[in-house]
């Protein structure tokens, strides 16, 4: 084999690029797979560190949610307002239904333990219990203590139960208090506390760590506190109480100053990858440990396994390169052959003439239909490029100089107004607003400006024809702000006068409308003129379809019609209908754009 040929070459890489990285990848690798699987197994716990967060942050939502009726009761806050007397039985009566109130909230809150009212006005506790105490008293002290440590503030915070506490039972629980009051006044006279026991998370916590290996998840405050309490037992990985930092974690500043991540550690002489996340919502820390021996057992097997396929794969490749090489280098070389006839030649005649059925069958296919595709491009682009000049030339043959016709016009009207030629004073006025609108430089108006362009055409073209048309305009008073392309309908509604209603026996009617349908917007030129045959509508549909091409007589809806396609897309344009001796009508279809930005 000749060692200087493509084929050769193409062998030593293909072996190459298939064999070296093979090995260096199981050099490496049984060092990086232990990297590779924590965070493969970091993202498997996160997702269902997630599902947990949802869990019981749903429970922790709902609880919270309950007290939203009372916190829209005006009568109760007015009531806690002002200075409340027992002796008064209106007032005692008033407070037991807040207590009656505060009650039906924790049966319906399912898992609240408790709610209870702080009223400063009165340094009053009511509580969902219908127990009601008043300051002086350890009560009293404890919620007030409570409020001057927590700040009132709207987020959940662990509280263990007090030597003396306003609730019957005392457990551990989680506390969420409600300010009552307008956040404006910057003043908390009334909070609602609404009590979830730590036991609700406990024992879903407790039910997700049946496992012989210990303690799975935990949950964490933000300074790094147990939400949760966990039994002493010497098959545990380790015990936490509640409220209490968790000592067997070395690295628990990492998880409370870090969002989220992953680190091993070593409990008790066994190592265990923790991995954490951060709730959005409430700041909790979910914490899950995952013991070295339920991953290390899958690295060993992938170790072993990655040996053994290195081998067969380096035999395999062996022998495909050899089989790959002779398969690729023959069509390959047929097709740089036809590609250096076409670059080097400008042979753009030329196609590959070999049928195959594999994937360089569907090449050869690809560089026969490329090469005719340039071949048309070519054809389209010489044919675009001679419409282009037609089209400028038909451009430069109907301009005249508007700046001079427009101040010829403003002398005109001022002549006419001076002498009292009414008729004349009001089509001088029209036409020389109607060329200062055309003189604009942008290309863009909005359709209250497209409005009044046409009622000064339409003004000039009455004068002319002495009122030989109506003209009725009905546009949706949404789309006046809308930016529209300049002259879009001014053409239709000049074909509208001149091939519709100026032959028409008698007086005839013309109709701009215009609205929005779904996410289109569509205004419709009709008159009742003369109309056109079937064939004639045919005519110019097909016209339209094909791109415009030369025709001088139906240069403006051509025009129209392009300029459309142009700016807003292939999916726009015009719609024709028309009836002999019943009329025309012309549908016009843009976006509902309402931004110029939004244009492409």
């Amino acid at each position: 084999m000749n060692i200087h040929s493509l084929r050769f070459k193409l062998t030593v890489y293909f072996l190459i690029l298939i064999i070296v990285p093979m090995l260096v990848v199981s050099y490496f690798f049984y060092q990086n797979s232990t990297h590779i699987i924590e965070e493969k197994i970091s993202e498997s716990v996160s997702t269902t560190l997630l599902m947990i967060e949802t869990s019981i942050e749903n429970v922790l939502e709902q609880s919270r949610f309950v007290a939203t009726p009372f916190l829209v009761n005006t009568k109760n806050r007015e009531f806690l307002e002002r200075e409340i007397h027992l002796s008064d039985y209106e007032d005692l009566n008033k407070l037991n239904q807040i207590m009656s109130d505060l009650k039906g909230m924790e049966i319906s809150g399912q898992n609240i333990y408790s709610i209870s009212l702080y009223n400063s006005i009165n340094r009053m506790l009511l509580t969902s219990e219908k127990n009601m105490f008043f300051y002086p008293n350890e009560e009293m002290n404890h919620i007030e203590k409570l409020i001057a440590e927590e700040g009132g503030a709207p987020r959940w915070f662990l509280e263990k139960w007090p030597s003396s506490t306003y609730l019957t039972a005392r457990p551990n629980y989680i506390t969420y208090p409600i300010s009552l009051d307008p956040s404006e006044s910057g003043i908390r006279k009334n909070i609602l506390f609404v009590h979830v026991s730590e036991s609700t998370i406990s024992e879903y916590i407790k039910n997700l760590n049946k496992t012989d290996n210990g303690l799975k998840t935990l949950i964490l405050t933000k300074d790094g506190r147990s939400i949760v309490q966990t039994n002493i037992d010497k098959n545990k990985l380790f015990s936490v109480e509640f409220g209490e930092q968790p000592s067997m974690i070395k690295q628990l500043d990492r998880i409370t100053s870090e969002k989220e991540g992953s680190f091993s550690e070593n409990f008790a002489g066994r190592e265990v990858l923790v991995v954490f996340r951060t709730s959005e919502k409430t700041g909790f820390k979910y914490v899950n440990f995952v013991p070295r021996e339920d991953w290390n057992k899958e690295i060993t097997n992938l170790r072993n396994g990655v040996i053994v396929l290195d081998l067969l794969a380096a035999l395999a490749a062996m022998l495909l390169a050899y089989l790959f090489m002779k398969s690729i280098y023959n069509p390959m070389f047929r097709l740089l052959k036809a590609m250096k006839q076409t670059v080097d030649k400008k042979d753009f005649d030329y196609q590959i003439i070999e049928q195959r059925k594999d994937e360089f069958g569907i090449l050869f296919l690809g560089f026969n239909a490329m090469i005719r595709n340039i071949q048309q491009l070519i054809k389209n682009l010489y044919q675009e490029k001679l419409l282009k000049q037609e089209f400028e030339l038909k451009l430069m043959q109907s301009r005249m100089n508007p700046h001079f016709l427009y101040n010829t016009l403003n002398s005109i009207y001022s002549i006419a107004k001076l002498h009292g030629v009414h008729e004349v004073t009001d089509m001088a006025y029209a036409l020389s607003h109607f060329f200062r609108h055309s003189l604009k430089g942008d290309d863009w108006i909005t359709v209250k400006e497209m409005l009044d362009h046409i009622d000064n055409y339409l003004k000039i073209q009455k004068i002319r024809y002495r009122d030989k048309f109506e003209v009725s305009i009905d546009v949706e008073d949404e789309l006046m702000d809308m930016p529209i392309l300049k002259l879009l309908l001014q053409p239709l509604v000049e074909n509208a006068i001149i091939h519709g209603v100026e032959m028409k026996g008698g007086k005839g009617a013309i109709s701009i409308t215009g609205y929005q349908l779904d996410e289109s917007v569509v205004f419709v030129v009709s008159d009742d003129g003369l109309g056109m045959t079937t064939q004639r509508l045919e005519e110019i549909r097909e016209h339209l379809k094909s791109g415009g091409g030369s025709s001088s007589e139906l240069f403006a809806l051509s025009n129209v019609d392009q300029r459309i396609k142009h700016y807003y897309g292939e999916g726009y344009g015009l719609e024709i209908f028309s009836q002999l001796n019943k009329g025309t009508t012309i549908e016009v279809y843009l976006p509902a754009y309402h931004r110029r930005d939004d244009l492409v």
